[in-house]
């Protein structure tokens, strides 16, 4: 079925174009970043029309070729048909795992265990952003138990370092973080992935508690944990994150 909805789940897919615009800063340095598919240019200050016409040219250069090269990789999306209007779609995780999430439009935002997955009320006031964000966070939920057994199995059995706890939570920039406290934190896009890579990540993480750097020491360290890691490692850039 479909959900009549264009209010509450917002603007279709962004289009190929690469966006752009321009922000007068009062910084040192001009500076681009990327934000929900937007080239923003941010120009530092006192810089003469010309000045401020050949940064933006040579940012928007650097920005293009940067954000060209992310589209070649792999877009994580499970939630695509979804976003796009979809009232019931059975996302499959790397285990096998399926669950099924159902969308209605209601006064309030929320969701409701099922059995084969969520039942997730719309609230008039929800946006794809906010829709996006609470669709990965459900799929945590769902796994969060699973995820912290492995973690602790992986660690008992290979490194036998202190933990505080393990949280699993979608990020747009990052697979995985270790805190300075021992809080390892997943990605919830692993999920969707083959599990060597949410081994790879774990293990990973789990070696910063040896060494909080990416010296050599530290990747050692990952290396006897995982031998062979440097497949998975360099088989991740060949995915890109959805931007939440």
């Amino acid at each position: 079925g479909s959900l009549g909805f264009p209010r509450i789940l917002g603007s279709p897919m962004p289009s190929p174009r690469i966006a752009h615009r321009v922000v007068r800063t009062k910084n040192k340095h001009s500076r681009a970043v990327l934000k929900d598919e937007t080239v923003i240019i941010r120009l530092a200050r006192n810089l003469s029309r010309t000045e401020e016409q050949d940064h933006i040219r040579d940012l928007l250069r650097r920005m293009t070729r940067i954000v060209l090269e992310e589209r070649t990789k792999i877009l994580i999306n499970p939630f695509q048909s979804l976003l796009n209007g979809s009232s019931r779609a059975t996302i499959e995780l790397a285990t096998g795992k399926k669950i099924v999430f159902t969308l209605e439009a209601g006064d309030r935002s929320k969701a409701k265990r099922t059995k084969e997955g969520w039942h997730i009320t719309i609230g008039p006031r929800c946006r794809r952003k906010a829709l996006h964000r609470f669709l990965w966070k459900l799929v945590s939920i769902s796994e969060q138990e699973r995820v912290e057994r492995v973690v602790h199995i992986l660690n008992r059995d290979l490194l036998r370092v202190r933990i505080r706890g393990v949280r699993i939570g979608f990020a747009s920039t990052q697979w995985g973080s270790c805190s300075p406290k021992g809080v390892i934190m997943l990605n919830a896009a692993l999920l969707v992935l083959p599990e060597r890579y949410l081994r790879y990540i774990i293990i990973h993480e789990l070696s910063h508690r040896i060494r909080a750097d990416h010296s050599p020491a530290f990747w050692k360290v990952v290396e006897r944990a995982m031998p062979g890691y440097e497949k998975a490692r360099r088989e991740l850039l060949d995915y890109r994150l959805p931007t939440v």
